[in-house]
C-alpha cells in the first residue's frame, strides 16, 4: 500500500522523492521532498485563498510562481543549492500559483460555455 502511494504521489507531483531533499519526522522520510510537500500545502491552501479572496491578477500569480520556478532552475543547473526550508516556502507559493491558474483558466471555460449558451 505505502508503495502504490508514494508511486501516485512521485506521478501526480513529478517528485523525485530524495531523502536528501525530504523532510523526516521521527526518523521516517515524508513520501514528498521538501518542495513538492510545498506545493501540496499551497494546493490546499489556495482553495481558501479562491474562496476568501476571490482571483487574483495575472502578475500577482506570476510573482507566486516566480521565485519557485528560479530556485529550481538554479538548482537544476548548479548555481545553488537551496535548503528545504527555502524549497518548501518557494513550493507553497508555487503551489497556490498553480491553483490559481487552473481556477482562472476553469473560470474562462465556465464564462465561455455560458457566452455559447446564450448566442445559439
Amino acid at each position: 500500500m505505502a508503495n502504490t502511494f508514494n508511486f501516485v504521489l512521485r506521478v501526480f507531483f513529478f517528485c523525485h522523492q530524495r531523502p536528501d531533499r525530504s523532510f523526516h519526522y521521527k526518523g521516517k522520510k515524508f513520501p514528498l521532498c521538501a518542495r513538492c510537500t510545498g506545493m501540496a500545502v499551497g494546493y490546499l491552501l489556495s482553495i481558501l485563498l479562491v474562496i476568501l479572496l476571490g482571483i487574483f491578477d495575472l502578475w500577482i500569480i506570476a510573482l507566486l510562481i516566480l521565485p519557485m520556478a528560479i530556485d529550481g532552475t538554479g538548482q537544476l543547473f548548479g548555481k545553488w543549492t537551496s535548503n528545504n526550508s527555502r524549497r518548501f516556502l518557494t513550493g507553497l507559493t508555487g503551489g497556490i500559483g498553480i491553483i490559481y491558474i487552473f481556477y482562472i483558466i476553469g473560470y474562462q471555460f465556465f464564462l465561455f460555455g455560458q457566452y455559447v449558451g446564450r448566442n445559439l
